[in-house]
């Protein structure tokens, strides 16, 4: 199933990508479900795993999932095509919600699948609960 979320949002972002946009929207969207989006924990660490010229451009998190919280990177030549609609459409198609970032408290480590960075946090995962999802995937690296 986490296989199937990260390839359907590979795909999602990519064909967004390919699209005529419009700038970015720097504030916070509803998340799919309708929910305003919950504000983060405190100011966002550098991301890690983001490799030069790229930048996050989005945040989800999978419904049901409170451990996990998705970073959608993407080449910062792309990011005005990649706006905050683009973003919500693909959280409402995988059953995400889109949150303003993902949170810096307790993370436990980080995964690398298909373009996204997924960051686990406790009391959900440990590190090597983490790893063993992260590897479960079939394409997952980890980070940390």
């Amino acid at each position: 199933m986490k296989t199937l979320f990260l390839m359907v949002t590979l795909l999602a972002l990519t064909a967004c990508s390919k699209e005529g946009g419009t700038a970015a929207d720097d504030t916070a969207k509803p998340s799919a479900s309708g929910a305003a989006a919950a504000p983060a924990a405190k100011a966002a660490a550098p991301q890690k795993g983001l490799e030069p010229g790229m930048i996050a451009i989005g945040y989800l998190t999978p419904t049901g999932e409170e451990g996990q919280c998705v970073v959608l990177a993407a080449p910062e030549a792309e990011k005005d095509k990649l706006d905050g609609g683009k973003i919500a459409e693909v959280a409402k198609a995988l059953k995400a919600d889109v949150v303003t970032s993902c949170p810096t408290d307790n993370v436990v480590g980080t995964c690398k699948a298909m373009g996204m960075l997924v960051n686990y946090s406790s009391p959900k995962y440990d590190k090597e609960t983490a790893q063993k999802d992260c590897a479960s995937s079939g394409v997952g690296k980890w980070l940390d």
